[in-house]
């Protein structure tokens, strides 16, 4: 699903109550086939899965998807609680730390899709919107898929992983 393929409204309450409980959950279907259409698995994590969005709309735009299906985060277990908030951490450190925002905005919404995932949103000193949340659905922006690729080694650096041992890294069919 796009931006551009959200509904204005509610979806049937029966949808969403399937979806909820987990049934035909599309981010499990993401997580269990190890890619999106939306963007590029980067990393495994503890408890997740770091995607470069393909929609750059800012630089290192970033999702991190939780690998077990739960709409928010106090439906973990206490230990799957630390696992998955210490991957964000380390998450927007890597990304702070390659693409180096004044600040990191981390979204936990779920009101489309009820799985617990964090939209990671770097902001840039002179960004469209100061005082708000940036629309994605503003501006697409789309790297050729040399720039991916340099965005994807620069964050695997970042977490520490090494490719060539296989550190978590994801080498996808949709790697860039």
């Amino acid at each position: 699903m796009t931006i551009s393929d959200v509904p204005k409204g509610w979806m049937q309450q029966e949808a969403w109550e399937a979806l909820v409980r987990g049934d035909d959950c599309p981010a499990c279907v993401e997580v269990r086939a190890g890619s999106s259409d939306e963007g590029f698995v980067v990393a495994r994590l503890q408890l997740s899965q770091l995607r470069l969005m393909r929609n750059q709309f800012v630089p290192g735009y970033s999702v991190l998807v939780c690998t077990r299906h739960a709409p928010e985060p106090y439906h973990l277990s206490p230990d799957e609680q630390v696992r998955f908030f210490q991957d964000l951490v380390r998450a927007t450190q890597a990304l702070d730390r390659v693409f180096a925002p004044v600040k990191m905005n981390i979204n936990l919404l779920g009101n489309l899709v009820p799985h617990l995932h964090a939209h990671l949103v770097p902001r840039y000193y002179g960004d469209p919107a100061p005082g708000r949340p940036i629309d994605p659905g503003l501006q697409v922006v789309t790297l050729t898929p040399g720039e991916y690729q340099e965005r994807v080694r620069l964050i695997h650096a970042a977490l520490g992983l090494d490719r060539r041992n296989g550190d978590n890294a994801v080498a996808s069919a949709d790697a860039p």
